[in-house]
């Protein structure tokens, strides 16, 4: 078990829920990959690298309004791969209404940045088996 490895995504998330972008940029490795299968329409779902990075996460703060993410548990599944169940709440900017979604992810962590970042798994089941793992 990696502690280090479950650190790291705590840290990542940590940073993202202050709102420091380019903090939050650090936890990740300069070609880092990241696939959300739990976009908006019209949303890039696929990006390489801190460009493509900052450009997918900068989507989600232009529609809503104080988006949050609640971690309710990071579990490490081993081989550098850590699983995160959370909670997304904010206000559509525009409508004024309010947006919840639970999700699962998936981090990949190397020498101590995040390389990998599979977003938007309905359930745990799904996002086991992206990395690879049955429960």
């Amino acid at each position: 078990m990696s502690q280090n490895d479950v650190e790291i995504a705590r840290a990542m998330i940590d940073t993202w829920n202050r709102g420091d972008v380019d903090e939050w940029l650090k936890t990740f490795h300069a070609d880092v990959e990241l696939v959300d299968f739990q976009t908006a329409m019209g949303m890039q779902e696929r990006g390489r690298g801190l460009d493509e990075l900052r450009r997918m996460s900068s989507q989600w703060t232009e529609i809503f309004d104080d988006w949050r993410v609640e971690l309710r548990e990071l579990v490490d599944l081993g081989d550098g791969y850590v699983m995160a169940d959370l909670r997304f709440d904010g206000v559509g900017r525009d409508s004024g209404a309010p947006v919840s979604s639970a999700q699962f992810d998936i981090y990949r962590v190397a020498e101590g940045k995040i390389v990998e970042y599979r977003a938007g798994f309905p359930d745990r089941a799904e996002a086991l088996e992206a990395a690879g793992l049955r429960e």
